[in-house]
């Protein structure tokens, strides 16, 4: 049975997701990691909408009076579409972490590798449908166990157990060593994307074996609740599953060697020196007004250049990079006017959002701006 009341809090949470994935989507900019994530959020969040309002349509089908608080729900276990479904958001969901610690490192080809257990899936689940077609009808856990040795149900198991390892397994890819990125590294939040990432996973094979109404009620909490908070921590920060990285005069030897064997065209190398140069010369980022537009007239380039050049150095995009020296210029004047406020110093840094300021600091220095000067002044 379905508590229809719970559903209907569910299709809120699904206008919200919605709402905030377009919210992602607006603050992009220039980010194609924030964009990527916001096209993802808001496909996932308006299926869930559509789902539940066609589950709402459903139940009150032939009913005249008033929708009753629990219905049946009309539901095939290991349903082969429901995996399909499936399998395309958990495979684009599961390289985001590898995507934010090196920026950049998906190209046209590894999407299209990564593309290949999609259309795998489908290319079977077509074939299946269109050349046999004949389902068990599944209701229970008890039921799969009964049937297990019919051919749909052995299609059906065997994708959906492919659609749980391949996503799975992506997530491994940033703690090989081969695949870890040298520039940035990993912040807390990656943590609670991986608990997300497990919580939706559990809610998917909870549906596909479950037994029970609860479990229909629940998973699209387990799913709409996850998205709308990492909705939120891409609203907040412009890579919010890593840490910018350290800058130049703070890498190894063995780091910046590893930094050099990146392939890189030798025009997008030169504007990278190019802009550290200009950084450190010009000071242009101290200007809060200062944008994307400026820095490319100042160093005579193209944007694609620009933000090859960008990702290269580690950044997810110009706010990204501009953030990150203004940050530097912070600590930077912090050390030689140490009568300054923490006021002062943002605005003279180019930043205007205290909050934005605050939090962004935090995340980078794992302390308030404050008690980093009380820090400084007890050092000196």
């Amino acid at each position: 049975m379905v508590n229809v009341i719970v559903l209907c809090v569910e299709l809120l949470l699904d206008a919200a997701g919605v709402v905030a994935g377009i919210i992602v989507l607006k603050r992009s900019a220039d980010n194609s990691l924030q964009r990527a994530w916001g096209v993802l959020a808001l496909c996932l969040a308006m299926l869930l909408l559509c789902d539940n309002l066609e589950w709402m349509w459903l139940f009150s089908r032939g009913i005249e009076v008033m929708i009753p608080r629990f219905t049946e729900v009309p539901m095939n276990h290991l349903s082969i579409w429901h995996i399909v479904r499936v399998i395309v958001f958990f495979q684009f969901f599961s390289i985001f972490p590898h995507m934010s610690l090196k920026p950049g490192w998906m190209t046209w080809s590894r999407a299209t590798n990564y593309a290949i257990p999609i259309l795998l899936i489908i290319c079977v689940a077509c074939c299946y449908h269109f050349f046999n077609g004949y389902y068990t009808e599944l209701k229970s856990f008890k039921d799969i166990v009964r049937n297990v040795h019919k051919q749909d149900v052995i299609v059906r198991l065997s994708l959906f157990v492919f659609s749980v390892i391949t996503p799975t397994i992506n997530f491994l890819f940033p703690y090989l060593k081969k695949w870890t990125p040298v520039r940035r590294k990993q912040s807390k939040a990656m943590m609670i994307y991986m608990i997300c990432f497990g919580v939706i996973m559990s809610g998917y094979i909870w549906l596909m074996l479950g037994t029970s109404g609860i479990c229909f009620n629940l998973f699209g909490y387990f799913v709409i609740l996850p998205v709308i908070y990492l909705d939120i921590m891409y609203i907040r920060n412009e890579n919010p599953l890593s840490l910018p990285p350290a800058p130049v005069e703070e890498l190894k030897s063995e780091e910046i060697a590893a930094i050099q064997e990146i392939e890189v065209s030798p025009i997008v190398l030169d504007l990278c020196n190019k802009l550290q140069q200009f950084m450190k010369e010009n000071k242009s980022f101290t200007d809060s007004q200062y944008s994307l537009q400026n820095l490319l007239d100042d160093i005579g380039t193209n944007e694609n250049r620009l933000d090859k050049a960008f990702h290269y150095d580690g950044f997810s995009g110009f706010r990204d990079f501009i953030n990150f020296h203004r940050l530097q210029f912070f600590k930077e004047q912090a050390t030689l006017n140490k009568e300054l406020t923490v006021k002062e110093l943002m605005f003279m840094s180019g930043f205007t959002s205290r909050s934005s300021f605050y939090r962004y600091f935090a995340s980078i220095e794992k302390m308030s701006p404050s008690e980093y000067l009380d820090k400084i002044k007890e050092n000196s």
